[in-house]
Order: structure tokens, then sequence, then C-alpha cells
């Protein structure tokens, strides 16, 4: 036992170092989604209302994408306390994401009431590149992920208390609150756990826990039914939704989307995504880093064989259908595979990788071969562990930086200071999203943004042909947009911005 306590706090001091250590730095910069959500937990720490001015909303209209609001308000005193800068938009992240590492280690104890298969999985839990990817940055899954692990959790212990039923209705409900994936997941997930374990479930003595459970899900899933009857989350679907065409139009359904559809749920299980790298979008994933340990792929297999001739175990069919609905809210929106929608694919597969290395530490009875065994599987995942690490921690930060919009701080800073020398300041929108990041990195007042006084500062693509001809103007544009052998006499070169590796980010023009 005082072992097993020693192993626990060892991984429990992993998991806090890996999630904090430099987490203003790396990821490089801030995501127009980290900025919104900073931003306007910064609006309703001041005023009560978002940036658009609604009163503490049940979805923030942001981008038109209509974000879930616990991770918001969660942030809210956070920027009150620490002020409005990168620690604390992902401050509260990162913790939960701590605090997400233990609950899966109770999880598993619960489930399968063995020491070290839980902490095999917590140690997995800690060093995870897929749990690492999402955790750090002020990212709304990573919310959502605590909750439908916890919520799972306060499950299993309510077959035995039913009062944990309640708690188990809460968590799942803030689960729902804190990104859109789950509502598509939950639902199912939970039928599924009503099936499986229905003679547990629907006892006399657990009726009154399970309605006050149900009436609490029933009452919090009313201001999320009014969103869905709004309008907002429809319009969310409609940009990313797999059913629509990129003008807005419904698609036929016919053998031709099945088979997209059917497409997208098996790539969520190739090698391809699970333990290779990426090179589509550095937000979600990396460039020659998988979700899971290369390492991790046998024993993903062995723990597969083992899961299948157990089928028949309650644990099996729970971990059985936890992978088999996990990618549902990815599968029916466009850019699949997504690691983000697909998150909660993430906990099942942890746990049958863990049963793989039980029963490969199980198949050793010669204390001779199972030492040898030990000391390969050491080596191999302190290699791999030691590459994620270096990969992430030095290498992202620099090939990653355009993804993660780098560069907006230190142009909009400069920017700030050259407000009085020109009469308009015209932006780039190559980089996307660059009002957010004007009023979060210039702490705009929440009441001059509702009245839509941003001043001098114009968001617009750039067209040099045109733009090159104005006067008294500050253009801030990407090389792309602007080469340096187009620039003409008159104009002057201010700044340019740098990515990591040297290349130029904005370049700054007063005409």
């Amino acid at each position: 036992m005082k072992k097993e306590k020693i192993f626990l706090l060892v991984i429990l001091i992993l998991a806090f170092f890996l999630r904090f250590y430099r987490l203003n730095k790396v990821p490089p910069s801030l995501s127009w989604d980290e900025t919104a959500i900073g931003y306007n937990a910064y609006s309703i720490w001041k005023t009560g209302k978002d940036e658009f001015g609604f009163r503490l909303p049940f979805a923030f209209k942001s981008f038109g994408d209509y974000k879930s609001p616990l991770l918001v308000y969660l942030t809210v005193p956070f920027v009150g306390i620490f002020g409005l800068n990168e620690w604390a938009v992902r401050f509260p992240s990162a913790l939960i994401s701590f605090f997400t590492a233990i609950v899966v280690y109770l999880l598993v104890k619960e489930l399968f009431k063995n020491n070290k298969i839980s902490l095999i999985t917590g140690f997995l839990m800690a060093i995870s590149p897929w749990h690492l990817q999402f955790s750090r940055p002020a990212f709304e899954p990573n919310l959502a992920f605590f909750w439908v692990t916890t919520g799972v959790l306060m499950f299993l212990k309510g077959l035995k208390k039913p009062m944990f039923f309640i708690l188990s209705s809460l968590s799942f409900m803030l689960a729902m609150y804190s990104y859109h994936s789950p509502k598509l997941f939950l639902p199912f997930f939970l039928v599924g756990l009503g099936i499986i374990y229905w003679h547990k479930i629907f006892k006399k003595e657990n009726i009154r826990y399970l309605s006050l459970s149900f009436f609490l899900a029933l009452l919090l899933s009313l201001p999320l039914l009014k969103i869905h009857l709004g309008g907002e989350a429809g319009a969310r679907f409609t940009s990313t939704g797999i059913f629509y065409t990129k003008e807005g139009g419904k698609k036929p359904f016919d053998f031709k989307l099945i088979g997209e559809i059917g497409k997208s749920y098996l790539v969520h299980f190739s090698p391809q995504f699970l333990f290779f790298g990426n090179n589509d979008n550095f937000r979600n994933k990396m460039k020659s880093n998988g979700l899971f340990y290369f390492i991790e792929a046998p024993f993903l297999l062995i723990g597969f064989w083992f899961l299948l001739k157990q089928k028949k175990e309650k644990w099996a069919k729970l971990l059985l259908t936890w992978i088999f609905l996990a990618p549902i809210p990815a599968i029916i929106t466009i850019e699949a595979p997504h690691s983000l929608r697909a998150s909660n694919l993430l906990i099942p597969l942890m746990i049958v990788i863990s049963l793989g290395i039980k029963r490969l530490f199980n198949f050793f009875e010669s204390k001779r071969y199972k030492k040898v065994f030990y000391v390969l599987f050491f080596l191999f995942y302190i290699t791999n562990i030691g590459y994620y690490l270096y990969s992430y921690y030095v290498r992202l930060p620099v090939y990653a930086a355009p993804d993660w919009q780098y560069g907006y701080k230190e142009m909009v800073q400069y920017v700030e200071t050259k407000e009085n020398e020109v009469e308009k300041i015209i932006i780039t929108l190559e980089y996307g999203q660059p009002h957010i990041f004007i009023q979060f990195y210039q702490k705009l007042k929440p009441l001059e943004i509702w009245q839509e006084k941003l001043g001098k500062y114009q968001f617009r693509e750039i067209n040099w042909q045109k733009d090159k001809n104005l006067s008294k103007v500050l253009l801030v544009a990407t090389p792309k947009e602007v080469p340096l052998e187009s620039i003409p006499p008159r104009a002057k070169i201010e700044k340019e911005i740098y990515f990591p590796d040297g290349s130029v980010s904005f370049r700054i023009i007063k005409l």
C-alpha cells in the first residue's frame, strides 16, 4: 500500500508539471478561440455581460459558433484576479486536466478493483499526448472530458450508493454545458449504460434517487433546449455538419453520404490517426507524434484481444459501448478525423492499453524474463516519452506558430503605439478574427465594443493594388499580400513581426 501511494504521488507530480510547465509559452500563443474565451470572461467580470452585451448568456455568440458557456464562466475569476493574459486564460483548463488524471485513476480503480491497472492508467493519463494536446490550451473539450469521466465514476459508485446517481446526472449535464460533442455522445451512451446495468439501476430502493437525478437533468436541459430551438446551435451545426454543403444547403441522404459517414467513423481507429503525425492542423495534432505513443500500439491490440475475450463482463460491455459511440460527434461533422470532437475515445482506449500492459506483464512467469521485459518496456517508453516531450515543448512552438495565430500579440502592442500618427489602421483577415486580438491585448472596455467604437480600426482583405494609394493609413498585411518588391517609395515599412522560425508573420506599412 505504501508503494502504491508513492507511485500515485509521483504520477500526480508528473501530471501537474507537464500541464503547467511553460503554460503561457507552449502552445506558442493564444488561438482566436482562447482569446475569445478570455475576453468574454473579462467582459463578464467587468459588466456581467458578454462582448455583445448579452447578460450572463447560456451560449456565447463569439464568431458565430455559439461557444458553450461553462469554460468562460470558470475563467472569469482567474481573469479577474490575475488579469487578462495567457496564464489566466489557460490556468483553468490546465487545472481541470490535472483533476481529470485523478478522476481517471479513481474510475479505473472503481471499475476493476485493481490497484495496478488503476496506477498504470493514471500514469498513461499523466503523460498522454492526446490529453496534453487539448488540456494545456483553453479548449472546451477538455472541460467536457472531465465532466464525462466524472459522470461515469459517479454512475459506477451509484450502483452501490444510489445518492451518487444525482452527482452523475449533474456531471453529465455540466459536460453538455462545456462543449457541443457531449450533446450528441451522452444520450446514446446513457442508453447503453442503462441497458448494461439495468438490473442494478432500477431497484426499488433506487427510485427516489433516480427520480431526483432525472428531475435535475430535465431542469438543466431547459436552457439547452431553448438554445437549440432558438437557432443558435443550428447555425453552428450548419457550418460544421457533414449533412450540409458549404453554401448551407442540405445534402441528399444517399449512399454517398452514408459512405462518407462510414469512412469518417473508421478513420478514427486508423493507425495514422492514433499513432502517427498530422500536417493538417497543429492546434489539434502534432507533426511527427500521434495521439498515443507508438510503443502503445501492441498493448492496444493485446488489450482488445483480452477485452473481447471478456465481452460478457459488464466492465467489458461498458468499454466496448464507450469505444463504439465515442466517435459519433466527430463523424457527422467536417474535418474528420477530429481529435477534439472524438476526445471521448481517449479514456476507454487508454484503459484497453493498460489491460494490454497488465496482461503482458502477467504472461512472463519467470522472474528473470519479467525483469528483462520490465527493462525493455521502460527503455522504449522513456525513449518515446522523451522524444514526444522534446517535440511538444521545443519543436512545436516553432513549426506550429502560424496555426496558433502567433504574432498577433506583438502586432497589436506595436500598432497601439502608432494610433495617434494615422487616421486609419487596416488589418488583414488572412490569419482570421483580428478584432478579438485587438480587444484582448488592448484590454478594450466592453462598453466600447457594444457601441461599435473600435475607433480607427478596419478588418478586411488587403487589396494591395488599391490600398498602396491610400494615405495617413497604417496597413497590417502578410508578406504574401504585400511583397517587398511591390512597396512604393512613398510607403514605409514600420515593422515586421516574425514567426519563431524567422519568417515574416506581419508586415506593418505606413502610407
